[in-house]
């Protein structure tokens, strides 16, 4: 199956210039072809192109399936200073199915900036590439403090090295809502580790070795989903 993207579908049943393009000029869709839509929100769509203005398809929805995350991943994590990294780790964060991504700024961070236009495109291209109906939600940078301050989650974890906190492996949740914080290599210092856990964060291990940030950010959420 070839999978469109278009967020809007509903209210304007339109490809934009670059899935139209993608559509007519490189797999040769024709007039009253059908093709699958989603709008990165669970659903799709059965659509049939009824025409072709100003170099952009008009659609006719002829059937359409909802399909809901059976847990919401929310997951906050300092990026990577080396973009194909970072790129690399939103690809397989969308393939595992992870709800949203929090940039976050803590002490030991490489990166204080996030791309978020490349981000998105990343997003999208890995969620039709997987067959995935939805595409996390990128969510603005914040400071370690502002999120651990206003992220709300059924269960929260913050995922460290540190050897002066108790920790125990993170295991698969029973929970619909999980959150999950993903250090820099650096690794959060003691002060933030003990800021989260008066948040109710938990501390917890992936592994006996130490991971890279974007290892970490996929071993935690598949570990839990």
């Amino acid at each position: 199956m070839q999978l469109f993207y278009s967020e809007s579908i509903l209210n304007h049943q339109l490809l934009d210039n670059n899935e139209s393009f993608h559509c007519i000029s490189v797999l040769r869709k024709k007039i009253n072809d059908i093709i699958n839509v989603t709008d990165g929100k669970g659903n799709l769509y059965e659509c049939k192109i009824e025409n072709i203005i100003d170099k952009k398809i008009k659609l006719k929805i002829i059937n359409t399936k909802n399909s809901s995350l059976k847990k919401k991943i929310k997951l906050a994590v300092s990026f990577p200073k080396n973009r194909n990294r970072i790129e690399w780790m939103l690809e397989k964060l969308t393939e595992i199915g992870v709800h949203e991504i929090y940039p976050i700024i803590c002490t030991n961070s490489e990166r204080n900036k996030v791309n978020a236009n490349r981000c998105e495109k990343i997003l999208i291209s890995s969620m039709k590439q997987s067959l995935n109906l939805f595409k996390p939600i990128l969510n603005k940078i914040l400071t370690f403090n502002e999120f651990i301050n206003s992220i709300k989650c059924e269960e929260k974890y913050i995922a460290h090295c540190n050897d002066n906190f108790k920790r125990k492996l993170i295991e698969r949740s029973k929970k619909n809502e999980i959150c999950i914080l993903i250090g820099p290599e650096g690794d959060f210092t003691n002060e933030e580790i003990k800021l989260s856990e008066e948040m109710n964060f938990k501390s917890v291990s992936l592994s006996n070795n130490r991971l890279r940030t974007e290892t970490a950010a996929i071993i935690s959420c598949n570990n839990i989903l």
